[in-house]
């Protein structure tokens, strides 16, 4: 029988086995997604004015916090996987974190945005019903928030090239409803793959 007190143990913990799996290809997975996202995250920086302070909330190897950086902005990275961190480090500040217990790292208020693509993924429907309200709080009154995640396929694990991963997958209406209900005026839901959700922290 599985020891289900063993953190490794997928079925303990389906986030934190599946963003352990990245930790062998890291710099193969930096290489296939340099390239991308670059249109909204510039889109983000711009929404906010220079400097602000931005959270890049799961920010994986750092591509986005290097592209903050070049807006002027002052950015901010946590993520789980301790060789992201290592990576992203070189373009900005970034300490180790579970998105899950993000809030007692930081005070409240402390941030004027918060970017969180495809960070959410792997995490459960409820823990991202909490994450998200852990983003409000650490918002400032009309601070920013961009959110991704699954929006096709199906929940469970998915065997990839490079590894196994849990993915949960949100209907794009109950993803929007679920950021509303944290505790923000969400401007606008694109839909595709994924759903992306642009919002503003009420208050």
């Amino acid at each position: 029988m599985h020891d289900h007190r063993t953190p490794a143990a997928p079925s303990f913990d389906p986030a934190a086995a599946s963003v352990a799996v990245y930790s062998e290809h890291a710099a193969a997975y930096e290489a296939a997604h340099a390239a991308k996202m670059a249109e909204k995250t510039g889109r983000f920086a711009e929404s906010l004015p220079v400097p602000s302070l931005i959270l890049d909330a799961g920010c994986g190897p750092g591509r986005d916090l290097a592209r903050f950086t070049a807006h002027g902005h002052l950015a901010r990275g946590v993520d789980l996987n301790p060789v992201f961190v290592e990576m992203a480090s070189a373009h900005a500040p970034t300490s180790r974190c579970d998105l899950r217990s993000l809030a007692a790292r930081f005070p409240a208020a402390t941030f004027d945005g918060i970017w969180a693509a495809a960070s959410l993924v792997h995490l459960q429907d409820h823990e991202t019903v909490d994450v998200l309200g852990q983003f409000a709080r650490l918002l400032r009154p009309g601070g920013k928030l961009y959110a991704c995640l699954k929006s096709t396929g199906s929940t469970g694990w998915l065997d990839e090239p490079d590894g196994r991963r849990w993915y949960t997958v949100w209907e794009p209406e109950a993803f929007a409803e679920a950021v509303g209900a944290a505790g923000f005026a969400v401007e606008e839901v694109e839909r595709g793959v994924f759903v992306e959700v642009w919002a503003t922290r009420n208050g």
